[in-house]
C-alpha cells in the first residue's frame, strides 16, 4: 500500500486505499458515530460514553494495522 494524503485549505483526499482498507475506516467511523456519541455536553463538545465496540475479520484487523501504520508515517516525516 502506497497511501496518500493530499490536503487543501477545504478538503482532504485519501488515495491508496483497497476495498478492505476503506471497508475498515467506514466500520469504525460508522460505529462511533451510531454507538459512541448521543448527548452533547454542556460545553459544546461530544464525548463517548460507551465503550467502543468494533467486530472485524482477521483480514480486515490486519488491513486496519495497515492503514495506521501508513498514516503515522505520513504525519510523521
Amino acid at each position: 500500500m502506497k497511501l496518500k494524503i493530499n490536503q487543501t485549505d477545504k478538503t482532504c483526499t485519501i488515495s491508496g486505499l483497497t476495498p478492505t482498507e476503506a471497508d475498515v475506516i467506514l466500520a469504525i467511523v460508522d460505529t462511533a458515530n451510531r454507538r459512541c456519541f448521543r448527548e452533547q455536553e454542556e460545553s459544546g463538545e461530544w464525548y463517548s460514553n460507551d465503550d467502543f465496540i468494533l467486530r472485524l475479520t482477521d483480514e480486515q484487523r490486519k488491513a486496519l494495522a495497515k492503514v495506521g501504520e501508513e498514516i503515522q508515517q505520513i504525519y510523521n516525516s
